[in-house]
């Protein structure tokens, strides 16, 4: 207990303490300034976070490091930034950046980008580089120009046809990519993509019903590599062997075998019916065997076919990203007044006018037990005080921050600002639980449906401003104040009490100013596959539909410093009978902001943000009875920083975020807690956050999340309580967060987007999820598992 007081206040003094040199945390810099410029050179900094000039030595700090000119070492955690050249090692967790390396080294776990000249070694899961004169030696290499250096991985990238490649997808400019689909009688379903060269291919692919239909599920993964010839402009033929890895799902050894191996070769003819698309047939010959003795297990003929389709990696076409921010910036003399007249006690009136209608709609028309008050249930509400309530997690995370904004934005439409309206959100949660049920009231109700709602609140209120434009008239002028509705209801009562849902306007009639706030808008459609305990082939297939919503300047310089002129919105829902409908919610509001590194082309802020995540799942249909993830930040506060690095070759837009933040309130599943409706531990604790995103000019945009949550469940219940003899009313006032203990929870989440079109693109998104409880009365408990997207996206 002590280790976890230690560092819960080395976290507060962390997000408290900002110094000159935007060092947060409790930072050890020896350093001196140069006296010619004042730039700050350091020799040695250790701590949370650091930020210098000159780095002529090590940075050791937990979350992050950034020198504007490296020469020595950076490690951390999570992310290394120097702004020049590299000059030395960057050592990190998740993502190290550079404008180029002269003689260094980048390692990481995940991420390593130089953007310039890369004279040197790059380790990591993903690697990209402008131009490559050294060593790229990871899962995937990409680099634009590859004049003398090498790549050595799974998938080697480049735009240029020189250089050296040793992997299993070797791709450049004369590279054809081909999607494939087809069916066959080694397994029956299948999905590919093929590289071919000059005259060599490779394929990677998954196939399903391997066994066959008359068996359960079944599934392959499979590499493919081979040679082929053109016969004519249409027609030709190949040859290829491949190795097949086959998993049965079966459990028990007598059932029969698990796992499975094949070798497999084929005979091919490709037809090209068209520029984009082709028809394929194949025939070939299977062996498949055993792991553990190599025995074999069946030999047969193979026989497929199936359509291909043309992915033009290698054209050239307008971003989408470029073409959404070309938004038309409205004159003053268009743009509407701003909050009006201030109307608090309206504002109180409207909160109050809510709690009424949902408590007499649950007493009179659902006839809800909780909501049967009485005056002796108000005094007993006042009399016994706050506990810890048992419900859903859906309700307590969700549905009471919604609620929550029901009462801030009656506040805002009431004239009201930002920070005005933030108490009403918690007026209107003491009314509800002390007056609203029967039951007793809940602090963890209070916590989210103030912080959440506030953050819900203001994000929706903005949102609502988008589609107003009072000079619209007929269906155009319907449909616009509907949606304003959808995400406004509390501003849409007010326009409609004064009539201005319905007047048309030939001046001040625009309600949002593109210009100082522009937007970033897309939508995504496709299939979500969730694996159980993070099986490849044993987990559920959904739709899911994405909204993404970036409003403002992530780095706008000073320029516009009111609360939320900057925040980042997304939604993920699925349509599934056995997941929940609301997947993912993830919030992000800017509070303050000070611009923090001025030269080059190089900007950054330093600032305070809001958070919000909300995870959801629940066990795979058919599967185990582990719940893949479940993970709430309702109330979260805390510093962050936001660098976007200048414009180089091809990398048209470079962006690094990083925050830290102390959660008031969270939630993550509990493994032994399961009380009326609550299966999930609530408790406070930090988290880390750090986002990079990158956009390649013609090609689209890969991101790379990644978040740590450390929740900390401090009030437990009596060991020795035996549940089996409670009663519901003893179950209502049991008040504790649930088993005592501590979760540690790590979402590394990349996304790839390749631009097909103008505002089209393809996207690719996996996420990977663990982890780690420990519980103080119970064993501890480790789970991992994995979440893999296709879809289409649009960019509106």
């Amino acid at each position: 207990m002590k280790r976890y007081i230690f560092s819960l206040i080395l976290l507060v003094l962390n997000i408290s303490l900002c110094v000159a040199q935007f060092d947060y945390g409790i930072t050890i810099d020896m350093g001196k300034n140069h006296q010619a410029d004042s730039a700050h050179v350091t020799h040695f900094s250790i701590g949370f976070s650091n930020y210098t000039d000159t780095l002529k030595g090590l940075q050791l700090n937990a979350i992050s490091n950034y020198a504007y000119s490296t020469n020595g070492v950076q490690l951390t955690g999570f992310s290394n930034i120097s702004s020049s050249p590299l000059r030395g090692l960057q050592l990190s967790g998740v993502t190290n950046i550079a404008m180029g390396v002269d003689k260094g080294v980048q390692l990481s776990g995940i991420h390593n980008i130089s953007s310039g000249y890369m004279r040197g070694m790059q380790f990591g899961a993903s690697n990209y580089a402008e131009e490559l004169d050294g060593a790229q030696i990871g899962l995937l290499n990409t680099a634009q120009k590859h004049t003398k250096g090498w790549q050595i991985g799974l998938i080697n990238y480049t735009k240029d046809t020189s250089g050296r490649k040793i992997g299993f997808v070797n791709v450049n400019p004369q590279t054809t990519v081909d999607w494939m689909v087809f069916g066959g009688t080694s397994s029956k379903f299948n999905g590919a993509i093929r590289f071919r060269n000059k005259s060599t291919y490779s394929i990677l692919g998954a196939g399903t019903h391997y066994m066959g239909f008359d068996e359960d599920f079944s599934g392959a993964i499979f590499y493919r590599i081979g040679q082929y010839k053109q016969l004519s402009p249409k027609l030709s033929l190949s040859g290829d062997i491949g190795y097949f890895h086959i998993e049965t799902f079966k459990k028990r050894s007598n059932d029969g075998p698990s796992q499975l191996f094949s070798i497999q070769a084929r005979v091919n003819a490709d037809y090209q019916l068209s520029p984009t698309a082709g028809l394929f047939a194949s025939v070939g010959y299977g062996d498949t065997r055993y792991y553990h003795h190599e025995q074999k297990y069946r030999r047969r003929m193979l026989a497929e076919a199936g359509l291909t389709i043309r992915y033009p990696h290698n054209v050239n076409r307008e971003s989408a990203v470029m073409k959404r921010t070309e938004k038309r910036a409205p004159a003053d003399s268009l743009m509407a007044p701003g909050l009006g007249k201030k109307h608090p006690w309206w504002a109180l009136g409207q909160v109050t006018g809510v709690n009424a209608f949902v408590h007499l709609f649950d007493r009179f028309v659902t006839n809800q037990d909780f909501a049967q008050t009485t005056l002796n249930t108000w005094g007993q509400n006042f009399k016994n005080g706050f506990v810890w309530d048992n419900d859903q997690f859906s309700t307590n995370l969700f549905m009471h921050p919604y609620h929550g904004n029901l009462y801030f934005n009656s506040a805002r439409a009431q004239g009201l600002n930002f920070w005005e309206s933030a108490p009403y959100a918690m007026i209107g949660s003491l009314e509800w639980e002390f007056l609203g049920e029967i039951e007793p009231p809940a602090l963890n109700d209070l916590i989210a449906t103030t912080f959440g709602g506030i953050c819900i609140g203001e994000i929706t209120n903005r949102i609502s401003k988008i589609f107003l434009n009072d000079s619209k008239r007929g269906w155009p002028r319907f449909w616009r104040e509907l949606g304003a509705t959808i995400f406004n209801p509390m501003g849409q009562l007010k326009r409609f009490a004064t009539g201005d849902a319905w007047t048309v306007r030939s001046k001040n009639y625009r309600y949002h100013d593109y210009n100082r706030n522009p937007i970033d808008v897309s939508l995504s459609l496709g299939d979500r596959y969730l694996a159980d305990n993070g099986s490849m082939f044993k987990g559920e297939h959904n739709p899911y539909v994405n909204l993404y919503m970036q409003y403002g300047d992530p780095v706008n310089e000073g320029e516009h410093n009111a609360p939320y002129d900057f925040f980042e919105m997304e939604f993920t829902g699925g349509f599934s009978s056995n997941q929940p409908v609301l997947n993912q919610i993830h919030l992000l509001g800017r509070l303050w902001s000070t611009p923090m590194i001025e030269r080059r082309n190089i900007k950054a802020e330093f600032g305070i943000y809001q958070h919000f995540d909300y995870f959801d799942s629940k066990p795979v249909k058919d599967g185990s009875d582990l719940t893949p993830y479940r993970i709430s930040e309702a109330a979260a506060f805390g510093p962050g920083t936001i660098i976007q690095m200048p414009q180089v070759g091809a990398l048209s837009h470079l962006e690094q975020r990083i925050f830290a933040n102390l959660i008031l309130l969270g939630g993550t599943k509990s493994d032994y807690y399961n009380i009326i409706d609550r299966d999930y531990n609530m408790g406070s604790g930090f988290s880390i956050k750090t986002k990079t995103h990158m956009e390649l000019r013609h090609f689209g945009r890969f991101i790379l999340n990644a978040h740590y949550y450390r929740i900390f469940t401090w009030k437990g219940y009596d060991p020795g309580t035996d549940f089996a003899n409670l009663t519901h009313e003893d179950m209502l006032r049991l008040n504790a967060q649930g088993d005592k203990g501590n979760a540690a929870l790590l979402v590394i989440n990349p996304i790839t987007e390749l631009d097909i079109d103008r505002n089209w693109s393809i996207v690719f998104s996996g996420s990977y999820y663990a982890r780690r409880t420990h519980y103080k009365y119970y064993n501890d408990v480790q789970a991992n598992t994995f979440e893999i997207r296709l879809g289409a996206t649009v960019h509106l």
